[in-house]
């Protein structure tokens, strides 16, 4: 038969970019760009071309699994039509045996040629199974399973309560909510037009009072997450008013996913990054990490992560609709991997795309500036500064937690240049920006600063110099973070990545105060770790006093800053534990800088009382989480990855990697850090991983 010995013939590959298929020479199909375009450096020409091939040939997962679920149900009533015909049981000879079709012999040289053909057509696609889940040419699916499906399969976390649906606001209503999503979010990551955006609008409604007007599902889809991240945003506690409107507008939203979700269009794109942002605010139902993640390939596929040639007939409309859809993917993305600690979906080698808005759109005119009727247009300068920040972070990060986990001989060169770059962006951030925005960009760069000096893969050891700079910029930031969290009215949007960002800041301010109590609380500051000429220079040594007694309050105080956040985002979001663990992680530590209290208040007659304890605290700690035993106890991750062996944090490898020398300091590589996202859970396995519970209050 011929299905016992097929002859296998795989076809040669059609899908090649546009650069080979010129050149006529072969091409692998790999995305974002091919070998051969990387082997010569034309990474940033390589481009598909989807949308040239015929059927059953495409660069694409869903189309060519589409494909042989229908070959495989025509080839199925094939079989059973041919069973049907060789088997007659109602006609039977004198003898009692069974009258058998036979098949002549032309039919049967036909249909061993169809077999043949469809087995050579089974095997030629195997090679575009692993290309890309997106295509821009999609037809639709044939059974039960849709793009939209797998997508929100993947990244929901808890389910949200089925039939709780908020209904449409009156218009004035809606506007006054449209409006802070305008004035908080929109103008970081503008990745939609106002004025399509308001469209939708007007068709929503419309289509509510008016009959014979309807509205697309992504008007209806686009305004409801809109209202929905507007009240998750003014939301103060997790169950209030403006949570549970929130969910009654993303469960609306979700009824249109079907025909929104839908791979091959940029309008899917945008869609999957208001879920993102959404996602953002509230962590319980959406993993902000696997919607990112789908954005980013679904970008991809489009080919957004490169500007057209310059040949290419596009308008300016659609141009600057792409470049924003890029800029926020990769805005997104980079602050996700970078909260979390994973690998960027994507390279910046692999892309090449000029930034949005021209200068104009990047400056605000006086008087629009305190113009509050004014929501349209509004500058796009604060998205500008935001961008290009990320950029400088995909730099760094790069360097010292993606390209390996070899130390670096000398790693301070590159840290202190990543160090100058973020300090000439703050620097040249505009005057007219309002207080807060500068303030959530001054965050950002502390933040940025802490992570970057702190021990990394390929820098496993701190310099006492960079110790004394993490000291300051913690204290800093837990200052600043304090005051930006307890405004009334927000400028700036404040995220559950802000509430990580904090933990991470408190999780590296016991570990660099750990052990070097004496040295951090005199104020002496070291000289840097010697550089070549030629590199760029140190940051400027802080501004320590050299008083024990006034950084020792300092450091008590920035405990107390850090916990009162974590309080704070915890009532918020609905992870109190990770307040009740910084609480006894830090309590060593407090204990400690309470006991140099008493003795300094001894030894001058005052009163012994420390200055501030966790008995303080409303809230009592709570019993479900408990820290690591053993004196010399590590931090804990915030997401737990679960390390080889021959990464384990030990004095032994470090020896390993350092012929048996291994500098006197606490500051080795913090857990936190770690950047193998194989090994690392999802944040939506963060709950079990701190020992909470599930809970589904509404």
């Amino acid at each position: 038969m011929v299905f016992e010995t097929p002859l296998l013939r795989v076809s040669r590959p059609v899908a090649a970019c546009s650069r080979c298929r010129s050149a006529k020479i072969k091409c692998d199909g790999k995305l974002p760009a091919c070998t051969a375009c990387e082997r010569s450096g034309k990474q940033a020409e390589c481009s598909s071309t989807n949308d040239q091939f015929a059927r059953g040939k495409e660069r694409s997962y869903v189309s060519t699994l589409e494909t042989r679920i229908e070959k495989l149900e025509r080839r199925l009533q094939e079989s059973q039509h041919r069973k049907a015909s060789i088997v007659t049981d109602h006609d039977h000879n004198h003898d009692g045996a069974v009258l058998r079709h036979v098949p002549s012999e032309g039919g049967n040289r036909t249909s061993k040629r169809l077999e043949a053909q469809e087995i050579d057509d089974l095997v030629s696609d195997f090679g575009y199974l692993t290309v890309n889940a997106t295509a821009r040419d999609f037809y639709g699916f044939t059974s039960s399973m849709s793009y939209a499906r797998m997508v929100l399969s993947a990244c929901t976390k808890d389910s949200l309560p089925p039939g709780f649906v908020t209904p449409l606001p009156p218009r004035n209503e809606a506007m006054i909510t449209i409006r802070h999503y305008f004035e908080n979010f929109f103008v970081m990551y503008p990745f939609f037009e106002e004025s399509s955006f308001y469209a939708s609008i007007d068709a929503v409604y419309n289509s509510e009072n008016l009959r014979n007007f309807t509205a697309s599902p992504f008007d209806h889809f686009s305004v409801r997450l809109v209202l929905a991240i507007a009240h998750a945003g003014r939301m103060e506690q997790r169950g209030d008013g403006n949570y549970m409107a929130a969910i009654g507008h993303v469960s609306a939203a979700l009824v249109h996913a079907e025909h929104v979700l839908r791979p091959g269009s940029i309008a899917s794109v945008q869609a999957m990054l208001l879920l993102h942002e959404y996602s953002m605010i509230d962590p319980h139902h959406f993993d902000s990490w696997g919607l990112i993640g789908a954005a980013s390939r679904a970008m991809v596929d489009l080919g957004l992560h490169q500007d057209p040639p310059r040949s290419t007939s596009i308008s300016r409309a659609k141009l600057e609709l792409r470049r924003r859809v890029f800029w926020c993917v990769y805005g997104f993305d980079r602050t996700t991997s970078l909260i979390q600690s994973r690998a960027f979906s994507f390279s910046d080698d692999s892309a090449n795309v000029a930034l949005p808005f021209s200068v104009a759109q990047t400056l605000v005119s006086p008087d629009a500036k305190d113009d509050s009727n004014h929501i349209l247009f509004k500058s796009f300068g604060s998205a500008i500064d935001l961008f290009n920040l990320r950029r400088i972070q995909s730099d760094w990060y790069t360097e010292l937690f993606q390209s390996g986990r070899i130390p670096l001989s000398d790693p301070y060169p590159t840290i202190w240049r990543s160090c100058e770059a973020m300090r000439s962006w703050f620097a040249g951030l505009s005057l007219s920006m309002s207080p807060q925005v500068r303030t959530f960009f001054e965050l950002n760069l502390l933040y940025s600063y802490i992570y970057i000096l702190a021990a990394s893969p390929r820098m496993p050891f701190v310099a006492p110099f960079a110790q004394s700079l993490i000291f300051e910029h913690c204290i800093q930031y837990a200052e600043k973070m304090t005051s930006h969290a307890n405004e009334r009215v927000k400028t700036a949007p404040l995220s559950f990545y802000d509430a990580m960002r904090v933990y991470m800041t408190g999780r590296q301010f016991i570990e660099v105060l750990q052990g070097n109590e004496d040295r951090l609380l005199s104020g002496i500051i070291p000289d840097p770790p010697h550089v070549p000429v030629d590199s760029a220079p140190p940051p400027p040594a802080p501004h320590t006093p050299r008083d024990f007694q006034k950084n020792l309050m300092r450091s008590i105080t920035c405990i107390k800053r850090l916990t009162d956040c974590l309080g704070l985002f915890g009532l918020r979001w609905g992870y109190m534990s990770w307040r009740d663990r910084f609480q006894r992680d830090s309590e060593s530590l407090l204990s400690s800088l309470n006991q140099r209290v008493w003795k300094r208040q001894d030894s001058s007659n005052g009163p012994a009382r420390p200055v501030w304890n966790f008995t303080d605290s409303v809230v009592p700690l709570a019993d479900t989480v408990m820290p690591p035993s053993g004196p010399q106890q590590h931090l804990q991750p915030l997401i737990t990855p679960t390390y080889p062996p021959e990464f384990q944090q030990s004095t032994a490898f470090y020896q390993s990697q350092y012929n048996g020398s291994v500098p006197q300091t606490n500051n080795q590589y913090p857990v936190w850090h770690g950047h193998n996202s194989d090994a690392m859970g999802p944040l939506g396995d963060q709950q079990e991983q701190l020992g909470m519970p599930h809970t589904h209050k509404y």
